[in-house]
């Protein structure tokens, strides 16, 4: 995304926030004062992007007062925060990776190869029915936010979570938790699985069914493919990124 197109969203979701949160029709001269203000936006610019939003159905003129939030409005609104919010944790997320680097990823990845392979063996033997309907129900939600084309950061650790729970381990809680809470990675794996076309929830699918089926075996080996395919995205990703470099 541009700067400028990033610039223009931003735009649009502080002029539909502003009128939603006043609750009342909002006039030309107050969005001018606070939003243009805000952005250093001429009252011309504020004007054409207000014209935008009416043509677009988002915003209803009320006589002389003002304009409201129509209810498309209210959900142009709702995607617009999701979607500034998703270009925020990316860009966040890069930043991590600026800093983390190959070696610390890959080093976090091997610790959770090891504990995570024990927690998917012990959550097939001991997973009720109602467990692997949360495990589908996370799946589903996932690939959900996929279609919208979002990364489903909390949705990826939200899963590897209730894996844990299922084992009904307290130690392999313990330490599986020490290297996802002194690790910054979690999301960021989700970033780079995304960012080299790998199919993010494939992995989560056979270890459910695995799981599903009662066997330790299955779960166990699908739960090493699956870090030992985020271990080579990770590779793949600084690699990439080392050759755009040297271009």
């Amino acid at each position: 995304m541009s700067s400028f197109e990033w610039t223009s969203l931003q735009l649009e979701h502080e002029l539909l926030s502003t009128i939603s949160l006043v609750g009342e029709p909002v006039g030309a001269s107050t969005l001018v004062h606070t939003v243009g203000k805000k952005y250093e936006l001429s009252q011309a610019t504020i004007g054409r992007k207000l014209m935008e939003l009416d043509m677009k159905g988002y915003v209803q003129l009320e006589g002389r007062k003002g304009r409201i939030l129509t209810e498309k409005g209210a959900n142009r609104l709702s995607q617009l925060e999701k979607r500034i919010h998703q270009e925020t944790l990316n860009s966040r997320l890069l930043e991590v990776l600026n800093v983390s680097g190959q070696k610390a990823m890959i080093n976090v990845l091997v610790a959770r190869r090891a504990l995570e392979r024990e927690i998917a063996s012990l959550a097939a033997q001991r997973a009720t029915p109602d467990h692997i309907e949360l495990l589908r129900n996370s799946i589903e939600e996932q690939l959900e936010m996929l279609s919208e084309n979002q990364i489903p950061y909390e949705g990826d650790r939200e899963f590897h979570h209730l894996l844990a729970l299922i084992a009904r381990n307290d130690i392999l809680m313990h330490a599986v938790q020490l290297v996802w809470d002194r690790s910054r990675e979690l999301p960021a794996t989700a970033f780079i699985r995304n960012s080299v076309g790998s199919k993010l929830v494939v992995d989560h699918q056979r270890i459910v069914d695995a799981i599903a089926e009662g066997s330790p075996e299955k779960a166990e080996q699908a739960m090493v493919d699956h870090i030992n395919q985020m271990i080579e995205d990770v590779k793949r990703y600084y690699q990439l990124k080392q050759d755009s470099q040297s271009l």
